[in-house]
């Protein structure tokens, strides 16, 4: 079985001014990141750049140890990405995602940080050996060996190189193959299965099969890596058989890999932030991915990846998540709104694993929110922004983009799709992504970007980047989607064994005006649902649980994020 390693940081609490607060949420997200699995590409801390995406070098952090080693490690040779290492102790399932740092190897490219990909047991793991050109040691069985994990960084140990500074940081998250076929399958395959490709192994969820008069493509989530010469192991020419439907088909051509990216960048004032996001191409896109720019002479310690100068454009596939521009000199205030009512005094970070393993996908969605006291309304009517970059259900069968991501509400018209711009939070105490949801009504067109992504990606001429909204399957005006919204009167499930179970509802993104010349069903957010109820901060359901988030108190109904721990949360925010 493999082990889950989904990562949260539950009331984290921010520095205690306002110049530090915004930044600092951010930083957390980051550890976070790469702790779940999003590989470190490069940083800054405003002096200075680092791009040669080693983890030990990471200017935001390398971790601190959480085991020094009792015994001596051997490494083997690597298979499929990944070489075993035995000799450890004291290992547990929570060290997946940590790095294992080897010292006392021959071989140089062995003594680096390694990110434990697999729980072997208590005395082996398997890591990443995609980094550094890990090979078998002439001195196994005498290796040293750390391990450390990126959540145990402490921001004051990096306030005086990154507080007064541009800085910024990329990371790398998960990829979605596009597997060309030329021919029909022998039966039908099953959305969501394991597919095995013979030959070389490689396995995979998939998300997705289209085909129509000799062309047609599989859209698949990478698990276990293949031994075959393309993009984790899949190789042309080779059958795809499902693990359920035992369907068949046969890889014509080079699989393409499209993988997801992040920048966090701050401007000089930590108050302000900026995050942009792209999924590149790896192959015709490479140029554009931020990994690259930040190699360039155009990204520097003070010009972020994709910031502008010699080789360092903003690429055709990015997106500003959140800011008012993508040139290094602009940001947007992140750790309160504009109005100043709110000062946001604690964050919470949820990462879903990012690492694939055996049968087990690599997700990868992230939400950081922020939560804290009103100082001119009570608390139940404000106080809870929300930013991330969240999984789909539901996507057409050809749709390799299958992330979408979600901010507060900007000021800027609805499908203006500028992917340059994500505008700013407005000045209003509702600048959260809670009101955006339940107050949404037919004239909602400006003041209203919440909603990011890309349709029909990878199809040439069809494909844009669009900004959503969304939809459910029953709203009311001005009191959210779910009916019967009294306070108190919940909607219940009724064939549930415990009869005081809230009916939860999906919440799609949608393109309701052509973007160019369509409209689209993007699809439904994974860990993203509306519950009937009026808490204002709770759990729902264990294992995944479900964190409860709500800014209008009588409003009779939340949004939940998952997956939560369960951990039971007071009514109050900044508790728990």
């Amino acid at each position: 079985m493999p082990t889950v390693n989904n990562v949260r940081v539950n009331n984290y609490s921010l520095g205690l001014t306002d110049s530090t607060r915004a930044f600092e949420s951010i930083w957390k997200l980051t550890r976070a990141l790469k702790k779940a699995g999003w590989k470190f590409k490069a940083s800054s801390d405003g002096t200075s750049k680092v791009s040669t995406a080693n983890p030990a070098s990471d200017q935001w952090g390398s971790g601190t140890v959480t085991n020094a080693g009792a015994a001596a490690a051997s490494i083997a040779a690597p298979t499929r990405g990944r070489a075993t290492v035995t000799g450890l102790t004291g290992i547990v399932a929570t060290d997946k995602g940590k790095f294992l740092t080897i010292t006392g190897a021959t071989t140089g490219a062995n003594n680096n940080h390694h990110q434990i990909e697999e729980i072997l047991s208590s005395t082996s793991v398997a890591i990443d050996a995609r980094n550094f050109a890990v090979v078998s040691d002439a001195s196994n069985g005498a290796l040293t060996w750390t391990i450390r994990d990126p959540l145990g960084d402490a921001y004051s140990s990096f306030t005086a190189a990154l507080d007064a500074n541009i800085a910024w940081w990329v990371g790398q998250g998960p990829s979605i193959l596009k597997i060309p076929i030329t021919a029909a399958s022998t039966g039908t395959f099953s959305i969501g299965e394991n597919v095995v490709q013979t030959t070389t192994g490689a396995t995979g969820e998939l998300l997705g099969y289209t085909y129509y008069n000799a062309t047609g493509w599989l859209v698949i989530a990478p698990r276990l890596r293949g031994t075959g010469s393309g993009v984790y192991g899949w190789q042309t020419g080779n059958v795809i058989t499902g693990s359920e439907s035992a369907a068949t088909v046969t890889q014509a051509g080079t699989a393409i890999d499209y993988v997801y990216e992040v920048v966090f960048t701050k401007p000089a004032a930590n108050t302000t932030i900026q995050i942009f996001v792209g999924q590149f191409d790896t192959v015709a896109e490479s140029a554009e991915m931020f990994s690259f720019c930040a190699t360039q002479t155009g990204a520097t310690a003070s010009v972020h990846p994709g910031g502008g100068g010699t080789g360092n454009a903003f690429g055709a596939h990015a997106w500003v998540m959140y800011g008012t521009s993508s040139t290094p000199t602009f940001g947007s205030v992140i750790n309160a709104d504009v109005s100043s009512v709110i000062t946001f005094n604690n964050a919470n970070v949820i990462c879903v694993d990012a690492i694939p393993e055996q049968n087990y996908t690599a997700d990868g969605s992230w939400v950081l929110q922020l939560s804290g006291t009103d100082s001119g309304l009570s608390l139940s009517s404000t106080g809870s922004l929300l930013y991330g970059l969240q999984r789909l259900n539901n996507t057409e069968d050809g749709d390799v983009c299958v992330y979408a991501t979600a901010v507060p509400i900007g000021t800027k018209t609805l499908y203006s799709n500028n992917r340059a711009s994500a505008g700013s939070i407005p000045n209003s105490g509702q600048n959260n992504i809670y009101y955006h949801f339940g107050f949404m009504d037919a004239s909602f067109t400006t003041g209203s970007v919440a909603f990011a992504t890309w349709v029909g990606r990878g199809t040439s001429a069809s494909e844009a980047f669009a900004e959503c909204e969304v939809a459910a399957l029953s709203r009311t005006q001005a009191t959210g989607f779910i009916q019967n919204v009294t306070t108190g009167r919940s909607q219940r499930m009724v064939s549930t064994a415990n009869p005081l179970t809230k009916y939860r509802e999906r919440i799609w993104l949608v393109t309701s005006v052509s973007v160019p010349t369509f409209f689209a069903v993007k699809g439904s957010f994974r860990w993203m649902y509306w519950v009937s109820g009026d808490q204002i901060t709770d759990t729902y359901g264990v294992d995944p649980g479900w964190m409860q988030i709500a800014t209008q108190s009588g409003s009779g109904s939340v949004m939940v994020i998952g997956p939560h721990d369960g951990t039971p949360w007071s009514a109050n925010f900044g508790t728990n």
